[in-house]
């Protein structure tokens, strides 16, 4: 008798664990609501924002389960009647960039009838403390019902430049080509050509448009002048940027955006076997004409700065237009 009441003890304690682990609650998932929704906004005045949010929640929202907050983030949980979810939709657009909007649901009628059903099979109603853990549920069922439970991420681009991840680097491999036109504003009559054009391997290895350029510039106009440049070979690193109000980069065409290069190159002169090393720095603007996973097209015009004493002979405006596939 002893190890009967034994087993019926442990198989009623296993289906409790087994019922609570199948409807446990999340902070972003509780299994009284049928709609959840999870919202993340990057903004660049969160001051501003974070003060309208707040407002919102507390003269909207149903309920609100928890709220966590840094001077750079806040992370909310709270139930809000579905009629105010277009309401929720409206204000996050105009706060910032919305990174992320899923909304999901699931009719609950199912999971009611079986909790009516066990309800029905309690032998002891007025001891069972399975019974209470039901009819708990199905009060939450109830209050919850008509309702979202919403999951917000606000938090501040500036100390967030990559959203949910602000410490992990996105690795590619995107190889390609680049043309590139340097009209020098000073040119040298004998030392410099008025223009020099060429080639360059443009490597891209991270998400951010991170790259590699190496690549060998000829003057458009030859001389026969001893020390007269008659090549460059520049070596360079870039960083390109996307503003927060023109897309950002996500669109497929006509992405703007802000970029810099650092890096050098070597200057050939003509009679001498001599070559000469000179930092430069490219400040400058860009579009992308074209934009998908696997091709990126695009093309932008920098000035041409050598940090050097014979800067004003070399320095200028250089356009680039480049073509990058995934390999």
């Amino acid at each position: 008798m002893k190890l009967l009441t034994t087993l019926l003890a442990g198989l009623l304690l296993g289906s409790t664990l087994s019922a609570t682990a199948q409807f446990a609650k999340t902070d972003e998932h509780d299994p009284s609501y049928g709609t959840h929704k999870h919202i993340t906004v990057a903004v660049s005045r969160y001051a501003e924002a974070h003060a309208e949010l707040s407002r919102f929640i507390r003269t909207r929202a149903a309920r609100q389960h928890k709220q966590e907050e840094t001077p750079t983030q806040l992370i909310a949980n709270f139930g809000l009647p579905l009629r105010e979810l277009p309401k929720l939709d409206s204000l996050v657009a105009t706060l910032g960039f919305v990174l992320e909007n899923n909304l999901n649901a699931e009719d609950l009628t199912t999971r009611e009838q079986e909790l009516r059903l066990e309800e029905k099979r309690q032998a002891d109603p007025s001891g069972s403390e399975r019974l209470f853990r039901v009819r708990q549920q199905l009060a939450d069922l109830s209050s919850h019902a008509g309702q979202a439970y919403v999951t917000l991420r606000l938090y501040d681009e500036v100390s967030f430049p990559t959203g949910n991840r602000p410490n992990r680097v996105s690795f590619v491999n995107m190889p390609g080509v680049e043309y590139g036109f340097l009209r020098l504003d000073n040119p040298r009559l004998g030392l410099t050509s008025q223009a020099y054009q060429g080639y360059a391997i443009k490597y891209m290895f991270t998400r951010g448009k991170s790259y590699l350029n190496l690549g060998v510039y000829k003057p458009l106009t030859q001389s026969d002048a001893d020390g007269f440049v008659n090549e460059l070979f520049i070596v360079n690193l870039g960083q390109d940027f996307y503003p927060r109000n023109f897309g950002r980069g996500r669109r497929r065409f006509l992405n703007l955006y802000s970029c810099y290069q650092v890096g050098g190159f070597i200057m050939n002169r003509q009679g001498t076997e001599k070559n000469e090393f000179i930092p430069n720095l490219n400040l400058g603007l860009g579009v992308e004409l074209l934009k998908t996973r696997h091709v990126l097209l695009d093309t932008k015009a920098s000035y041409f700065i050598p940090l050097h004493d014979r800067s004003r002979d070399l320095r200028g405006i250089i356009g680039q237009a480049s073509f990058n596939f995934v390999f």
